[in-house]
């Protein structure tokens, strides 16, 4: 915080003497004032020799946020690829095993936990099965948006599959 103000105070302080020196070395004329038009240009880069690095950490931190991830991207992302397989193989007992444990593995997704309920409603359509696995899923999801958001995507499935909730 010192050091903030003390870069705003040395800040002030060049811009004043910026202008102090330029008026003065105006009034004075060409081959007198000359030099206190000089040196107000010299405060003006002072200035700007101060203000260079937070302005720097400031736009350089921003830029970093655009090109590289934060830290919601540093936990591992679940792998959807075994368990589609299996949808697209026909293999729904497999695919509902391999869903459970993403499931399991990740707390705070809910994508594994629509998908069981798809499969138990189109597949094997039975929508008790599909309602238990909403009602477990509002149990072990992780996060109070995470939990709304599968509660809306949930009503949207059940309803698409004309089951009352």
């Amino acid at each position: 915080m010192v050091g903030l103000i003390l870069r705003l105070a040395v800040i002030l302080l060049c811009i004043a003497a910026w202008w102090w020196l330029g008026a003065r070395g105006q009034e004075k004329g060409m081959p007198e004032g000359m030099l206190m038009v000089v040196g107000a240009h010299v405060a003006l880069v002072l200035a700007a020799l101060v203000m260079a690095r937070p302005l720097a950490g400031f736009i350089g931190g921003w830029m970093s946020g655009i090109f590289m991830p934060g830290d919601r991207h540093s936990r591992p992302q679940p792998m959807y690829s075994i368990p589609e397989g299996r949808v697209a193989a026909e293999d729904y007992a497999g695919a509902l095993e391999a869903y459970a444990e993403l499931a399991a593995e990740h707390p705070q997704e809910i994508a594994p936990h629509l998908r069981m309920m798809e499969i138990w409603l189109r597949a094997y359509r039975d929508p008790g099965a599909a309602l238990t696995i909403r009602d477990n899923a509002l149990l072990t999801i992780k996060g109070k948006k995470n939990k709304a958001g599968f509660e809306t995507a949930a009503r949207v499935i059940l309803a698409e599959a004309g089951v009352e909730s």
